[in-house]
Formats: structure tokens, sequence, C-alpha cells
């Protein structure tokens, strides 16, 4: 194993994945999401603003992959297992064909702060990995999810931190407005939702 990924394992320990949060600013097509060894780490035919998310469970190598590989395309036809061998770079439920709209490399192991992690070991809680898609490329974001009302801002998400965040909304209304770091221009957007 190499120095880097005895470094990745070390600082992981314990985190062996978690809940994986995706959602997107605009009508998506044939998105397919890559961990750093090619697998197909999540993959959506469409995905609609604002509330057209997914929210499931994941695993990583090293707790979160090192980096993703997220594309999505105007149109596309589904990958399937034929009966005869796979060709090579095939890869059952991708998508693909079209034409690529956007198609972006991301590291994700090397942001996640060394304190969120030793939080988790020390009071628990949840880690969500979470993918906002935006036109200009790819958000990444992370937390730990508790019970309600435990996080400083009375909901249930500590140590919020990455390109963007949620609205906290309880019983419809807005309590903390979400935003997000425009990905080209590193502007800060605030949204209800």
């Amino acid at each position: 194993m190499s120095a880097e990924n005895e470094a990745l394992k070390r600082k992981f320990r314990g985190l062996e994945g978690g809940q994986l949060r995706v959602d997107s600013l605009f009508i998506v097509r044939g998105l397919n999401i890559f961990d750093e060894h090619g697998w197909l780490f999540f993959a959506a035919a469409s995905m609609s603003p604002p509330r057209g998310n997914f929210i499931g469970s994941y695993g990583a190598e090293f707790g979160v992959p090192k980096f993703l590989r997220v594309e999505w395309r105007d149109r596309y036809v589904t990958a399937y297992d034929p009966p005869q061998p796979r060709p090579p770079g095939h890869v059952t439920g991708a998508f693909f064909g079209g034409t690529v709209l956007g198609d972006y490399t991301i590291p994700v192991a090397s942001r996640i702060p060394d304190a969120l992690l030793e939080e988790k070991r020390r009071n628990g809680g949840g880690f969500r990995l979470k993918i906002r898609i935006h036109p200009d490329g790819p958000l990444i974001g992370w937390d730990l999810e508790r019970g309600p009302g435990t996080a400083p801002d009375g909901s249930k998400f500590h140590h919020a931190g990455g390109d963007f965040q949620e609205a906290y909304i309880y019983n419809g209304k807005v309590l903390r407005k979400g935003w997000y770091t425009h990905p080209r221009t590193g502007e800060r957007i605030e949204t209800d939702f």
C-alpha cells in the first residue's frame, strides 16, 4: 500500500462510508459519478431542482473517495450487462451516448477536515457526503448528522463544510438560508433550499 493510501487509511479509520446526498441546481441527464478506480459511485437518468435529490448510503475504500469524476450528457443510453464478456471500459448501470456536456474531476478525501473525523470518533453521528451538480461544475459538502435540535443553529447537522450547505427548514419555514460557492466565480450565493 502506498504512503498516501496508508495516510488515508489512518485519517478515515472507523469511517467505512456513510450517507450520500446528491442533488442538482438544473435539469441534468445521464449523470455518472465514478470514484478514483473508475468504479460507478452514483448514476441517475435525470435529476431536477430543487427537490429532485437522492439520499442513500455508500461505501468507499478509505471512508470517502480520493476523488470523483462527474459527467453528464445531453441524451444517453443505459449500459447493461450483456451475456458475453464486457468490453473494455464498460460499466454496468452507467449512462453512455449523446454529447458529454459536463466532465469534471474533483478531490474529496483531501478536503474532509480532521476535526470533523475526530468529532465523529468522539461523539458519534452519521457522516454525510453531499454532491450538488451545478452547470459550471460539481460542488462537494459534508457534515455529521445527529438528533434534531442538537446543532448550535437548532438543526441536526454539525461541522457542515465544503462548497455548499442546505437551508435549515422547520415546519415549512426557512430558519437558516442555504448557500453554495459558485464553482467558477467563487461568489457565495444564498438559497431557500
